[in-house]
């Protein structure tokens, strides 16, 4: 019998020890083949609203908290989190994981790294993530903030010169100074164009070298080895927590063109004996810069130390003795590291040739001022092709060439006046001997150009959406007129299809759109859309485009709350609402929620809300009321002076007076806090005071 008694009593110590490690296992979690937590206290308190489960926290710790000994930043405060292991790692994708992982690198990465410095970081990471933060004791908090949220920005912000191409002359010395002040933040990292770089605060000074070729130059804000992957590190039920990494270095680019030195050189003859003309003066033309060389004993005049790619016009300037001037002129491109050589000749007798020029539709007699027949400029051309002179109009469409020698030539147009299309036909000339007394003739030669037309296109788009289509509205059917701006007289009348319209075959002139009738869900505009139909020598037609941005119709929902027995509005017991735009299938939001509670007067209004169907949606009814059974369709089509007026009925519950309340339950505690230690302990001692009275009645039997 005793030993029966024995076995009994065995089984309870046993069960009341298997009791008590399953109490304990309900505050310690099991252990995990994963990554390990370690919390330190940082000595700072906060309290705040949490954003991932809206309760407050008073007077929180905020812990520094480490992964396998890396400093990680909690994106979860309302969860719990306590020194354990079992977290699994995977790569981190959050929408604001650039800005988080900035704020880590400027609050904490590049800092002393000190309790403090965590602790303002992680801070500011929940207040991105939406923490309402109400008092902290870390002092100066809301100062570091600023001091790390410019430190954000200015890693976002390029220098000036970001991308830009500039052009240094071989030897030249250049200084860029960075208006946006990020240089100072800036470090070479490639550069392979031989060009010496140096930097004084946000100053950049170049120089380009003889060596120097034309290329990228890199830069960086923040060294390769600070980039990488964010890691996420998760458990249930616990923070989630992130090693962050930054995503870029903040990298520049300055692209640099290099150019070279080189000349040219004239050499002056005789046109029929081939003999050098010395005492001529050449004139060399570029960059804003005139330059007058005599021909030496050799019949050469020089100029050196030009940039390569600079266009120089080289033209006779004074003839020697005896020689009329031709007016020869050349236009030549410097060549690196080289001397080009041009030949200009002479020759006693000299010519002119006069143009008159007309257009084929007006003649002489121009309709308005986009059309002219002064400059139209013609080159003049030898047998060979050589560009000997140049010809430009004036008001009548006439010119003169400067002197020629005799011979053959032709007349191409290099340039049509304004508003007539470029006449590419050669016309054919010829300067002829008009005896030895005659020391210029002329000969008379006239052309007709073709006048420009154009198209005037019209573009409809949303004022908010652009191209796409606001909500039920349509862009397609607007009716617009066009107008010559100078008497109002009607042109055309046009509607919008596939979002354009335009009107073709249109003189060159001034003009402008009104607006007749306005598309479904659009709003009529009255503003006349000017616009000048002008000349374009690049191209046969003109064209003007004028965009025009359609503003939607919109109206505000009022939403009032009422009992369905009394029709009164339901005041201080608020209720929850959402609006589904059923052209997008999305709810719609209004300052970042997504939810509409009505006020103490049981109403809510909404903001502005494009043209189209919507359907309200009640989430959350006042208290003892039932909820709304359906959702109600709302329209809003711009006839409601600017607010729809919505009544949603409520009927009370019939027991609400009676409904049993149920006493809260105390929630567990969170691990980390002092009351699950106190709890732990008071199980503990429990489990000993059972241990004891059971061993205490056994010695009792016993004796």
């Amino acid at each position: 019998m005793n030993f029966l008694i024995k076995k009994v009593r065995q089984v309870k110590v046993i069960a009341i020890m298997l009791v008590a490690m399953i109490l304990i296992n309900l505050f310690q979690p099991l252990d995990a083949i994963a990554a390990s937590l370690q919390l330190d206290e940082t000595g700072y308190n906060y309290t705040g609203i949490s954003f991932t489960n809206g309760k407050k926290l008073e007077n929180k710790i905020i812990w520094n908290m480490k992964m396998d000994g890396k400093d990680v930043f909690c994106i979860d405060s309302g969860a719990p989190a306590n020194t354990e292991d079992g977290y699994n790692a995977e790569t981190y994708i959050g929408d604001k994981k650039d800005l988080l992982s900035k704020i880590a690198y400027y609050g904490f990465t590049k800092t002393d790294q000190s309790y403090k410095d965590f602790a303002t970081t992680q801070l500011l990471i929940w207040e991105i993530l939406g923490e309402q933060l109400e008092w902290t004791s870390l002092p100066n908090y809301w100062s570091d903030r600023e001091v790390i949220l410019a430190k954000v920005k200015k890693h976002d912000l390029q220098p000036s010169w970001d991308k830009q191409t500039i052009t240094l002359i071989e030897g030249q010395e250049l200084v860029l100074d960075d208006t946006n002040k990020v240089t100072d933040w800036l470090s070479e990292t490639n550069n392979t164009t031989g060009i010496s770089v140096t930097k004084d605060g946000n100053k950049v000074k170049l120089k380009a070298e003889k060596n120097a070729e034309s290329g990228d130059i890199a830069f960086a804000k923040v060294p390769d080895t600070k980039i990488g992957t964010s890691i996420i590190y998760n458990k249930t039920n616990r923070q989630s927590l992130v090693d962050f990494h930054l995503q870029d270095a903040g990298n520049a680019i300055l692209r640099v063109n290099v150019k070279k030195l080189g000349g040219v050189r004239v050499k002056k003859i005789d046109e029929q004996t081939k003999e050098v003309l010395p005492n001529t003066t050449i004139k060399f033309e570029y960059n804003n810069t005139s330059k007058e060389v005599v021909t030496d004993e050799h019949g050469i005049a020089e100029l050196q130390g030009i940039p390569e790619d600079t266009e120089v016009k080289i033209s006779e300037l004074l003839a020697p003795t005896k020689y009329h001037n031709l007016g020869e002129s050349q236009k030549v491109i410097i060549k690196a590291n080289e001397i080009l050589e041009l030949i200009f000749s002479n020759k006693e007798q000299i010519g002119t040739v006069s143009l008159s020029k007309t257009g084929k539709v007006f003649g002489s007699d121009i309709p308005n001022n986009h059309y002219s027949l002064v400059n139209a400029i013609y080159g003049i051309y030898d047998t060979s092709d050589m560009r000997v002179g140049e010809l430009t109009t004036n008001e009548m469409g006439q010119a003169e060439s400067a002197e020629l020698s005799l011979g053959k030539y032709y007349l191409l147009e290099e340039k049509a006046p304004l508003g007539f299309l470029l006449n590419e036909e050669k016309v054919p000339f010829e300067i002829e001997y008009a005896g030895q007394d005659v020391a210029i003739t002329n000969t008379q030669v006239h052309t007709v150009d073709v006048e420009q037309k154009g198209i005037a296109k019209l573009i409809k788009e949303d004022a908010e959406t652009g191209v796409k289509q606001h909500g039920k509205a349509k862009l397609d059917g607007a009716i617009y007129e066009l107008y010559r701006a100078k008497d109002d007289s009607l042109v055309d009348t046009v509607t919008i299809k596939d979002g354009q319209a335009q009107v073709e075959n249109l003189l060159l002139d001034n003009y402008y759109w009104l607006e007749k009738q306005a598309p479904i869900g659009y709003q009529l505009d009255e503003e006349k859309y000017a616009f000048d139909l002008t000349y374009n020598s690049e191209v046969t037609i003109a064209s003007e485009t004028t965009i025009v941005k359609e503003k939607v119709i919109k109206e505000k929902i009022k939403v009032i709350k009422c009992d369905e027995d009394t029709k009164e509005p339901i005041k201080n017991n608020s209720a929850t609402f959402k609006l589904k735009n059923l052209q997008t299938g999305k709810f719609v939001e209004q300052n970042g929620k997504s939810e509409f509670s009505t006020n103490n007067s049981g109403v809510f209004m909404t903001g502005d809300l494009p043209y189209g169907d919507y359907e309200l949606v009640e989430t959350i009814a006042p208290s003892n009321y039932q909820l709304m059974n359906k959702p109600m369709l709302i329209t809003l089509d711009g006839t409601h002076n600017g607010v729809v007026e919505v009544k949603v009925m409520n009927k009370e519950k019939i027991d609400s007076v009676k409904a049993l309340k149920v006493k809260e339950a105390k929630p567990l505690p969170l691990l980390g806090d002092n009351g699950g230690i106190a709890l732990l302990f008071a199980g503990l001692g429990l489990i000993i005071t059972s241990l004891l009275m059971c061993w205490s009645r056994h010695k009792k039997q016993e004796n």
